[in-house]
């Protein structure tokens, strides 16, 4: 019974991660590609391992997935197993879920320093030919990232700002498994 639950949620969760992020990322003027590697590694890390089981989103799913063992062991019916699994808005708790982890990620790298740009259509067509998790890509994005006059030129301003823009995966902290 959890492995059918279980699965109705990962599909719910893939779904929501396939959406691209926009041509997005971090940079220091001047940065150490060294330092630039651990601090993507150490920021990114602390978005994926962030605590959400306290959360109203987590709390949700751990409700509807009680809610469905029991109807499951019960005889469920097709639309009832519908409605809990709708009622609980999956796309919308893992957007929510992935913006806290996001967010971790932003005040991770704003605290060291960093400041996000969006690359231009020429950059972005470059990255995208790029393996991602690869040594070039990674170079790619570190050599944009440590160019003041990129970091100045095509900044993004953070969450206080209108400029404001949607961030990308917690993964793309500057070289950290880019999209």
């Amino acid at each position: 019974m959890r492995l059918l639950t279980s699965a109705l949620f990962l599909v719910a969760a893939i779904s929501v991660s396939a959406a691209s992020a926009p041509p997005a990322s971090w940079g220091k003027p001047g940065v150490g590609y060294d330092q630039y590697r651990l601090d993507a590694l150490e920021c990114s890390s602390q978005g994926y391992g962030l605590d959400i089981s306290k959360t109203d989103d987590a709390k949700a799913f751990v409700s509807a997935s009680r809610r469905l063992e029991t109807e499951i062991g019960s005889g469920v019916d097709p639309y009832t197993y519908q409605t809990i699994v709708n009622g609980v808005r999956p796309g919308a708790r893992f957007r929510s879920i992935k913006q806290l982890q996001q967010s971790t990620v932003d005040e991770c790298l704003v605290s060291r320093g960093y400041s996000k740009f969006r690359l231009t259509n020429h950059q972005h067509t470059g990255l995208k030919k790029l393996k991602a998790g690869s040594v070039e890509r990674h170079m790619y994005l570190y050599k944009l990232g440590s160019d003041p006059n990129v970091l100045t030129s095509q900044s993004v301003a953070t969450d206080d700002s209108p400029r404001s823009s949607q961030s990308p995966t917690p993964f793309e902290a500057p070289g950290a498994r880019p999209q």
